[in-house]
């Protein structure tokens, strides 16, 4: 292969990763306002359960309910910014005396083993989600369709993100400016 055609080859290639980070990004940007938000309302409601407990005659039913929903949300949005930070949970015993090379192959082995068994079980997660569209929470009477669709949402973003993670680490130059 020419010389030439082998430097236009590696800018594409780079253009097509920075696409790639820039669009992750925006996401995490998104999921972790998201996150965040789920957290200030957490701190609102938990702080009008303990206002209404102790300073009102009764304290209303559904303020541990949605705690809890927004709870759950809470940690959905934020799994794909603990894989996209390589942070989720996976053996350490070794990774440190693997060279180079071994080491983001153990990397993409973990992140193809988590998206796809979050490919595999996701259709069997909206089978699941289906089933809260016949019932109701007991206190807000909102459909638990809502409630478990967040396992939905989880492995659709456990996916996403381990399927980026994979093509990023592949995409990665080594200190010759090669992509190995």
């Amino acid at each position: 292969m020419s010389n030439s055609c082998q430097m236009s080859r590696l800018r594409s290639l780079e253009r097509f990763k920075i696409a790639i980070q820039r669009t992750l990004n925006v996401v995490d940007w998104l999921f972790s306002v998201l996150a965040v938000s789920a957290l200030l309302a957490i701190i609102v409601v938990v702080l009008i359960q303990v206002f209404s407990r102790f300073l009102l005659p009764s304290s209303p039913i559904w303020t541990e309910e949605l705690s809890r929903y927004l709870f759950i949300y809470l940690i959905v949005m934020g799994s794909g910014l603990v894989i996209r930070q390589n942070r989720h949970v996976r053996l350490e015993l070794f990774q440190s005396s693997l060279n180079r090379f071994w080491y983001k192959a153990y990397q993409v082995f973990c992140h193809l083993l988590a998206g796809g068994f979050a490919v595999y079980i996701f259709p069997y997660a909206i089978k699941y989600a289906e089933i809260g569209r016949w019932q109701t929470s007991p206190a807000l009477e909102v459909p638990m369709y809502w409630a478990f669709l967040s396992v939905s949402f989880f492995f659709m973003l456990t996916a996403l993100y381990s399927v980026t993670s994979v093509l990023l680490i592949l995409l990665e130059r080594d200190d010759q400016g090669v992509i190995s």
